[in-house]
């Protein structure tokens, strides 16, 4: 993915500050991408052994057993060695005088197929992959632009780890995280070797993945990441392999037609598609076959699909030839869907040249459209005409608003880099991957790979590491079905020119569909102040 993003940023003088805002979080944040093209070669048989980093292996810890079984855990050496390769012993509870290997769990932990590395009776590792050197286009990008918008990821992870340690760490193992250089796609010898580093190198107990082949390797070798690979054919075929915030896509596809249909009124008007070809970035193909079938299900077609190429050299021509074909064609309403934010600068400016001013509708599956930043960097003249969702909360309106903000203050006051892009990632990042460990102990007794999604199953509208919907998953046990990608609802979202910032005009109002008549929704607030309460 990042390759494809560093390839159309490169040298473009309209990206400016959202370039790098948005390079940094998807080197950092989107590891699944490309998924749901994985999945539906495996459910046509057409992936090879040779292709598939999981095909052939058994489990580390053996076959999986059903839900409420005993468990069944590794042993001490192949569970936890130190540094050096030395024994070491796991705690229930933080309690360096208690061994997982004796004690008996709270409760029975289903084999998941998880490996279980990187934990001991005083620390958790957890490891990171971003462009660590700076390296190609992407680290050209950082130093143009700064570390107000892209920030700095080793004084963002350090700080919110430090806060974890700060207020009581993993139930009393300190937290400690390392880094591996992946190069940020744009330098891709990198790639493989941060994978091998985190994994075999350092034993992490967690993978926080950057790009997605560093996600695959760690679920080939089956350590949980946060940001797995979430569609059902992959989950049914690797297990739990991980967990994120963010919606699935087909959900999200089926919130956007309905949308189209009873907020934007499309049968009416005339709706083009935009999205980027199929690759390292996803399989939009198959977005695209998914979203038309679901706006054919409310009466509704493009009258065009129009597929752009990731080529910085000619993305100016592909924007004016793109945009010149819509108007040709009548189309009044845009669907943008990508995996970021940037094509769309370049759409929007070439629209105004052409004297087209159509509708512009996205989701938050493109990551960081939602963002001020990335509305103010729009054609302004466009942008007034854009709405889509998101699952934002306004302003005053959520008791975790800037929660991220004032952590990462705390310990870097003054810096100016609180609001950037490696904040709001290792923020989310940290946060989830110390919420659920924290639930798994407490919840078995034990911190293990497998007593893990014990953890992340107990996360049920009451964790919030900012202001966004409730985040709900669900893993009962390792045959399913799971809930692993955790936001479910949506709000409408507008570009207000003259506040330059998006406002949500039905707030309160979410939908995980809307209905006829924008029915449906639901009020979402009385679960803001919902909190975990240690068993």
């Amino acid at each position: 993915m990042i390759r494809h993003l560093a390839r159309l940023l490169s040298g473009e003088r309209a990206f400016k500050g959202l370039a790098i805002a948005i390079a940094v979080l998807l080197v950092t944040a989107i590891a699944s991408a490309g998924q749901v093209r994985h999945a539906q070669r495996l459910a046509e048989g057409t992936l090879g052994a040779a292709e598939s980093p999981l095909a052939g292996e058994t489990t580390s810890e053996g076959q999986w057993a059903e839900p409420g079984t005993s468990p069944t855990e590794p042993t001490e050496a192949a569970a936890g060695t130190s540094a050096t390769g030395s024994p070491t012993r796991k705690t229930t509870n933080g309690d360096p005088g208690q061994s997982t290997a004796t004690a008996s769990p709270k409760v029975p932990i289903p084999d998941f197929g998880l490996k279980t590395q990187g934990v001991t009776d005083k620390e958790v590792k957890v490891g990171v992959d971003y462009n660590v050197s700076g390296c190609g286009d992407a680290g050209v990008l950082e130093a143009m632009y700064g570390p107000a918008v892209s920030g700095d990821p080793k004084k963002a992870f350090d700080a919110f780890v430090r806060h974890v340690n700060d207020s009581g760490g993993i139930r009393g193992r300190t937290l400690k995280w390392v880094a591996a250089d992946d190069g940020a796609g744009g330098c891709p010898e990198k790639t493989q070797g941060a994978a091998i580093k985190l994994v075999e190198e350092d034993k992490v107990f967690m993978v926080l993945p950057g790009l997605d082949q560093v996600a695959e390797y760690a679920i080939s070798k089956k350590i949980p990441t946060l940001g797995g690979k979430d569609d059902p054919v992959s989950l049914a075929r690797y297990g739990a392999n991980g967990v994120w915030a963010l919606k699935p896509i087909e959900p999200t596809l089926e919130s956007w037609a309905a949308f189209g249909k009873h907020y934007l009124d499309t049968p009416k008007h005339v709706p083009c598609l935009i999205h980027p070809e199929s690759g390292e970035a996803g399989d939009y193909n198959y977005f695209e076959k998914i979203l038309v079938e679901k706006m054919k299900k409310h009466g509704m077609a493009f009258k065009d699909i129009i597929v752009y190429k990731g080529d910085v050299a000619t993305a100016q021509q592909q924007s004016s030839t793109a945009v010149t074909r819509a108007k040709a064609n009548g189309c009044d309403q845009v669907y943008f869907m990508a995996g970021n934010a940037i094509a769309a600068i370049f759409f929007t400016d070439a629209a105004t040249h052409n004297l087209w001013y159509p509708t512009w509708t996205w989701t938050s599956y493109t990551v960081g459209i939602d963002w001020e930043l990335a509305g103010r960097l729009m054609d302004q003249t466009q942008w007034a005409n854009a709405i889509g969702l998101s699952p934002r909360v306004p302003a005053g309106e959520h008791p975790k608003e800037g929660n991220c903000k004032k952590i990462y203050e705390k310990y870097n006051p003054g810096d100016g880099q609180s609001e950037s892009a490696a904040v709001t990632v290792a923020c989310a990042y940290i946060l989830t991957a110390a919420e659920t460990m924290n639930r798994a102990i407490d919840r078995t007794g034990v911190l293990t790979a497998n007593s893990w999604p014990m953890g992340v199953d107990t996360v049920k509208g009451d964790f919030y590491f900012d202001s966004h919907v409730p985040i709900t998953w669900s893993i009962p046990g390792p045959k399913g079905p799971f809930k692993t990608q955790g936001m479910d609802h949506d709000t409408v979202a507008k570009w207000d020119v003259a506040q330059s910032k998006y406002v949500f005009p039905e707030y309160p109002k979410y939908w995980k569909v809307m209905g006829p008549n924008k029915g449906g929704w639901e009020d979402l607030r009385s679960q803001f102040k919902k909190e975990y309460k240690k068993p």
